[in-house]
């Protein structure tokens, strides 16, 4: 079947944005129909475990919680100006002679052409655009944000474990230090636990979507002229999907790596002067250690930069596939 060059570029068009709203319904799903389960994961991280013992885990936590801020304050910026661009791209990259048309494409049962339609139409997609970008940065950093809740505790337990000294603890005193450090990993597997059971579905649905609509973005910028605002409107709207599933993807590779390394700060304590029941305990701990805490979405894609890989790849091939069809439809035609 040939597909008609008018017909690819509308249904691109339309697209990007549908697959966005999709995922975002999957994600309001979550949080309402939910609400009660995301309630008590943000009350179970004020458990006592999760308290920084010190003002060095104090500075690591904090370190952590301002990253958060910034990361919550570009993701708004980029927002804000993605939607500021895409509102007013009509009106300034509009060609002289050709009607306004709407920012985003679409199908309405009733003719949009006419005044005061076309503006009620124009204002709608803006504002809800607007709204639906809010939400989703508040879902994505919100997610992105219990993730690093997990990347800063397993920080806080390796420093833990390689400040285990005979020479700052008695016998006694380090083998309570040891139970508390190995009750605080337990309580991280079970905030994970948490995390991956209650995002899941939000994760593996985002994963999917991105694959598309990172390709359909590309398709949509190779067609437009490179110094237009609707190009930079283009360019954002990427990014700010590309930021997105990073975060995820990075700080889940940064759990993999710091649970990883318990192995090794476990055995860096100084074991070799404490006694045979601390001995026993440390190497129970160290054998589980050596398996590798990961995030997961819908229980197969890891939370890593493999994974990240992978979605890039994928929109990479689809993008160069659509490029192609559209290239051969543009000659026949």
């Amino acid at each position: 079947m040939v597909i008609a060059f008018g017909n690819i570029e509308e249904m691109a068009a339309a697209s990007f944005l549908l697959l966005t709203n999709l995922v975002h319904l999957v994600k309001l799903y979550c949080f309402i129909f939910q609400r009660t389960k995301v309630e008590n994961l943000i009350n179970s991280i004020n458990r006592e475990e999760f308290q920084p013992k010190d003002s060095d885990d104090a500075k690591i936590l904090l370190k952590d919680i301002n990253r958060s801020k910034l990361i919550t304050k570009t993701f708004l910026s980029m927002c804000c100006m993605g939607c500021v661009l895409f509102a007013i791209f009509p009106l300034l990259d509009n060609v002289e002679g050709e009607n306004i048309r709407l920012p985003f494409s679409g199908w309405y049962p009733f003719n949009i052409n006419e005044s005061p339609v076309f503006e009620i139409i124009y204002m709608y997609q803006v504002l809800a655009s607007c709204i639906n970008g809010m939400r989703n940065i508040s879902a994505d950093t919100f997610i992105s944000g219990t993730i690093m809740v997990i990347s800063g505790q397993l920080s806080l337990l390796n420093k833990a474990f390689r400040t285990m000294t005979p020479e700052l603890q008695n016998q006694v005193e380090i083998r309570k230090l040891l139970l508390k450090s190995i009750l605080h990993y337990k309580n991280i597997l079970t905030f994970a636990e948490d995390v991956t059971t209650l995002f899941s579905t939000c994760l593996i649905s985002q994963f999917f979507v991105s694959v598309f609509i990172i390709c359909i973005t590309m398709f949509e910028m190779s067609l437009l002229p490179a110094l237009s605002l609707q190009f930079l409107s283009m360019v954002i709207y990427q990014a700010c999907i590309l930021l997105e599933i990073f975060l995820w993807c990075y700080y889940g590779n940064e759990v993999i790596l710091k649970s990883t390394n318990l192995t090794t700060s476990a055995y860096m304590c100084g074991w070799v002067e404490f006694s045979k029941d601390f001995k026993t305990d440390l190497l129970f701990f160290m054998t589980r250690s050596q398996f590798p805490l990961k995030l997961y979405a819908g229980g197969y894609f890891t939370l890593s930069l493999e994974t990240l890989m992978v979605i890039l790849k994928s929109s990479w091939s689809y993008f160069a596939m659509l490029n192609t069809v559209h290239s051969r439809d543009f000659q026949d035609n």
